[in-house]
């Protein structure tokens, strides 16, 4: 494993420590952010756009997720949720970013945003757990189904790897929790949901950072 792969490695650990154990949501975006330039050194300005964008999304998608009841935050700040959630959906994007990197994928970039408000659209109306899995469930086989290549699963499956770090320290350490008492605390539903956001971190934002020159980024 290359230098900078265990930089975010060490990123991502700091990262859970601090979610879980720094007490105060200001606090914990406070930490978050320095160890974040720490790990990811130099950052680009196509990068933080990148960043602010997603981040934009997520927020949205967090409203209509709190509304429709799908999860609750503990101790929220504003607009239902803690001060450091404004930004983790961006660190996540741009840390699988830096993580495999990879050649830009091919293919109808209109057709990748299609799917990816589909896919969306679950996540922020239903509330019901079981409803919520097999409706993101199915939509994830769909997305696999015209994006496949080796990478698409990469991406997909880091980003489960990652949600399910991200999601079993949030809840066991008390920062959110889900409705129904699902084992665990987190309801399958995130497996669908992080493993979509990984096709579709490759196949809409790595064209966006990746060198225009080669059409990729380092791995």
């Amino acid at each position: 494993m290359t230098a900078p792969r265990i930089r975010l490695l060490l990123q991502l650990a700091a990262t859970l420590a601090i979610l879980a154990w720094l007490p105060g949501n200001l606090a914990k975006l406070t930490a978050m952010l320095l160890v974040w330039m720490i790990g990811f050194g130099r950052i680009s300005r196509r990068e933080l756009i990148l960043m602010i964008i997603v981040n934009a999304v997520f927020v949205t998608m967090n409203i209509g997720a709190l509304r429709a009841g799908a999860f609750q935050f503990s101790r929220p700040d504003a607009l239902g949720m803690p001060a450091y959630e404004f930004a983790m959906w961006g660190f996540y994007a741009l840390h699988t970013l830096r993580m495999l990197g990879g050649e830009v994928p091919r293919g109808k970039h209109w057709l990748t945003l299609v799917m990816a408000v589909v896919f969306a659209v679950p996540f922020c109306t239903v509330g019901d757990g079981r409803i919520l899995t097999i409706l993101s469930g199915s939509v994830l086989v769909a997305v696999l189904a015209l994006f496949h290549d080796p990478m698409d699963f990469a991406y997909a499956a880091y980003m489960i790897a990652l949600g399910a770090l991200v999601e079993h320290v949030g809840v066991w350490s008390g920062q959110w929790w889900y409705p129904g008492s699902p084992a665990g605390g987190v309801p399958w539903w995130f497996i669908p949901m992080w493993g979509g956001v990984g096709v579709f971190t490759r196949r809409l934002l790595l064209p966006f950072v990746a060198n225009v020159a080669d059409a990729s980024i380092p791995t």
